[in-house]
């Protein structure tokens, strides 16, 4: 009678806990969704409002941040107009990565997973990254604030996969009046880089979207590929849906 009184004070026990973790996730849940809305937006003073005074935020990318006061100072060049104007960003939630944990007497853990949307001007959106983040909420004055965060695993990520073939096929240089390209396979993406009196200048990586069209990770450039008479590829590049350089391929 005492073990089996023993086994059921057990499961009642396992029971309240799991409906404690439910109710604390879907509140977490709850706040990471309206401290992402808040940066998605730029609305700074309401992004302010969910960061502990002794906030410190480390990324792998960017570094440490060591203050509530420089992450705000950094928040509003990425919220300033020229920025905002090349890269808007949004991030989103990847559904069902979201693990919380409770902290007794504290707060709670979250784990979880987002993407990164650059926002196109006609309305549009493409996929340009994701990355991991481990957050640390502090209970204070019955209020959640952030306290720690560590953002890391930062990858670049497109809306379609292609081929190593694919990609290998676009390799090579591409001549332009003022500058030489130089389209490269990196991985699962290609790589443009001005080359200038011989030498390298601006690079950056390129996305696929199809086939034959690639975008860079902020405003609304694309490179094109596009099948001419001879079988090299010519490169279009184009801003906002129109074409502003044409390149033919060396051979």
């Amino acid at each position: 009678m005492q073990k089996l009184c023993f086994i059921l004070f057990l499961l009642l026990s396992q029971n309240v806990y799991s409906q404690q973790n439910e109710s604390l996730f879907h509140t977490i849940y709850q706040m990471d969704s309206m401290y992402f809305h808040a940066q998605n937006t730029c609305d700074l003073e309401k992004y302010s409002s969910f960061l502990h005074s002794d906030f410190e935020f480390f990324h792998d990318k960017a570094g440490f941040t060591s203050s509530k006061e420089k992450e705000i100072q950094d928040m509003h060049i990425f919220c300033g107009e020229e920025q905002r104007t090349r890269q808007p960003l949004r991030r989103e939630l990847v559904r069902g990565s979201m693990k919380v944990y409770p902290m007794d007497n504290f707060g709670a853990i979250e784990l979880c997973e987002h993407r990164f949307y650059l926002q196109i001007n006609d309305g549009t959106e493409k996929l340009v990254g994701s990355g991991k983040m481990t957050a640390i909420w502090k209970m204070e004055n019955k209020d959640w604030k952030l306290m720690r965060i560590i953002s890391y695993d930062h990858q670049p990520l497109a809306e379609i996969k292609l081929s190593e073939k694919i990609l290998s096929s676009f390799s090579g240089t591409y001549e332009l009046p003022d500058r030489m390209v130089l389209i490269e396979r990196e991985d699962d993406l290609l790589r443009v880089t001005d080359i200038i009196n011989g030498e390298p200048g601006w690079t950056k990586q390129l996305f696929p979207e199809s086939e034959d069209t690639f975008y860079l990770n902020y405003e609304n450039v694309q490179y094109k590929f596009v099948k001419t008479g001879t079988d090299q590829p010519a490169l279009h590049i184009y801003e906002n849906g129109r074409v502003i350089e044409k390149a033919p391929k060396q051979t």
